[in-house]
């Protein structure tokens, strides 16, 4: 039996029975379990009527009959939502004095509880932890060109994108680590370079056993002027996307490396990035209708070739 189950048996190492003097007295258990469960319904009290979760930290407002109110739902609303009072800008001092003793202590639930995460810790802990938090709250890929509004855990989005079809899946195939797709015209006799508006494809899900640390998707898109770009976001927390490096390689479909080839080498972007964001960047690949029409093969206007890589020191120069 591992040693943390032995000690909440109340046994030692060895599976003896501990000394007395090792033991907690019944009555100080009982103190601090009475302890606990206030400090909790303290955190109960402060908890908003609009979002139902105890704040973090102040400020916290209130009514004139005392009913707070976190400091993220405030300015979302007009009067209390408990008592209809219009005098919503009163600053609870008490309560944000009451908070912060109480949060110092005392640990909380992942604010991504809701959706399935179990971990408990202090405020000052927690933070770390939901930037990562596999429950987090992400965006479908497909949201920035208007396709999908779906917003859910990170842990259910392979599986959305899968049964609503929002992203092309593209998987890597061992022994290789990149990943291989094309980029097609339109099915009708049309093409999307006479269009004078913008065209957006499907998002691409790089799925691999490596690349689902990191949830990568590459962007391709050509905008009413003929410009053509090509990028990959990723939804992994700062930490792990600065260390994330990608190449995109674009070529004529089936064609081998003594061919035309157009590459990008370098960082990949925030999938909470505007597109303007990305090209302030210059973190893309970028193509006019010329360079790309070389690689046009009937439907087929382009083979892509995506790699990603993670690097130790983000000072280090790119090869």
């Amino acid at each position: 039996m591992d040693e943390d189950i032995l000690s909440n048996l109340g046994l030692g190492v060895d599976g003896a029975e501990p000394d007395q003097e090792d033991t907690q007295p019944q009555d100080t258990i009982d103190i601090d379990n009475t302890e606990r469960k206030r400090k909790i319904e303290q955190l109960e009290w402060m908890e908003c009527p609009i979002c139902l979760d105890t704040p973090r930290s102040g400020p916290i407002y209130s009514c004139r009959k005392g009913h707070i109110i976190c400091k993220e739902c405030q300015p979302k609303v007009t009067q209390c939502p408990t008592c209809r009072d219009k005098h919503i800008d009163c600053r609870s001092i008490i309560a944000e004095k009451l908070l912060e003793s109480t949060l110092k202590d005392t640990p909380v639930s992942c604010k991504y509880r809701s959706s399935g995460c179990n971990s408990e810790d202090l405020v000052i802990n927690l933070e770390s932890h939901e930037i990562s938090c596999m429950f987090r709250s992400v965006r479908c890929p497909a949201f920035h060109r208007g396709a999908c509004s779906w917003l859910g855990p990170l842990n259910k989005l392979i599986q959305h994108v899968i049964l609503k079809k929002c992203a092309q899946v593209v998987k890597a195939k061992p022994p290789y680590s990149y990943f291989v797709s094309t980029i097609g015209d339109f099915a009708q006799d049309q093409t999307v370079f006479s269009k004078n508006t913008a065209t957006h494809w499907k998002p691409v899900m790089l799925i691999s056993q490596e690349a689902l640390k990191y949830f990568c998707y590459a962007i391709f898109y050509r905008d009413a002027q003929g410009y053509w770009f090509a990028y990959v976001r990723s939804i992994s927390p700062p930490s792990t996307m600065n260390t994330l490096r990608v190449e995109i390689r674009i070529k004529k479909s089936g064609s081998n490396e003594d061919c035309d080839t157009y590459v990008y080498n370098g960082r990949v972007s925030s999938s909470d990035a505007s597109e303007q964001e990305i090209r302030d960047s210059g973190n893309y690949l970028m193509m006019r209708d010329g360079q790309v029409k070389k690689f046009m093969m009937e439907k087929t206007i382009m083979e892509y070739n995506i790699t990603l890589k993670q690097i130790e020191d983000t000072t280090q120069p790119l090869n």
